[in-house]
């Protein structure tokens, strides 16, 4: 018969393993989650900051072109946002754009005019 002590260590160690498989868990989620934008944001139409922390942007979805385009930044403001970090630009033509680029110091958004977009993110 096993001692109170093997049945304890044994109920330890099926713990603990338990604990190992929840974070491979976590940390694949994450990594599923990065590839196709955990966030979403909806409906923007002036420029916006979406994000102030590092990330992914994913995809970009143009609801309404618009007259003029706009661009995607890597800014931790709007009024941060310039020519020199300029991440990609927002087409004038409606449809899903797949871009996968990391940003470092947050996502500003700066719409062309008339334009609705929506961007996927991690």
């Amino acid at each position: 018969m096993a001692s109170l002590d093997d049945i304890l260590t044994t109920q330890k160690n099926g713990v603990v393993t338990l604990g190992d498989l929840v974070n491979e868990l976590a940390s694949f989620r994450e990594l599923y989650l990065s590839g196709i934008g955990g966030n979403a944001s909806i409906g923007i139409t002036a420029p916006t900051l979406i994000s102030s922390e590092a990330g992914r942007l994913v995809n970009l979805y143009v609801i309404d072109g618009g007259s003029s385009g706009g661009f995607i930044h890597d800014a931790s403001s709007v009024a941060a946002a310039s020519t020199l970090n300029t991440l990609t630009t927002i087409p004038t033509t409606a449809g899903i754009t797949s871009v996968n680029i990391p940003f470092s110091n947050g996502l500003v958004v700066i719409p062309g005019t008339g334009q609705s977009i929506n961007i996927t993110y991690s």
